[in-house]
């Protein structure tokens, strides 16, 4: 059975490379970037923006748990600290 997908995965062609016509390329290249542009404008108006008192809580919420999690290493790195120390003495 191995023999026979390795026979089978060796049969199955190789891709042929899509080779590029560069100077259609550079051609359309600005209205490619244009239309770029303008697919994003189209979605930032889709988009539902926050209310100015739902991205204040949102902050909120966002520093205090910065402000949990960094004394939180820090008590961590502290603990650690002190057990380094106190293994270095013995």
């Amino acid at each position: 059975m191995m023999e026979r997908q390795i026979k089978e995965r060796d049969k199955r062609p190789t891709p042929q490379k899509k080779k590029i016509d560069w100077k259609d390329f550079i051609k359309k290249l600005p209205r490619r970037i244009g239309k770029f542009f303008v697919d994003v404008y189209r979605e930032l108006r889709r988009v539902t923006w926050p209310s100015r008192k739902a991205l204040l809580t949102y902050t909120l919420v966002v520093v205090i748990t910065l402000i949990f999690f960094a004394i939180l290493l820090g008590v961590f790195d502290f603990i650690f600290l002190q057990l380094v120390d106190l293994l270095a003495r013995i």
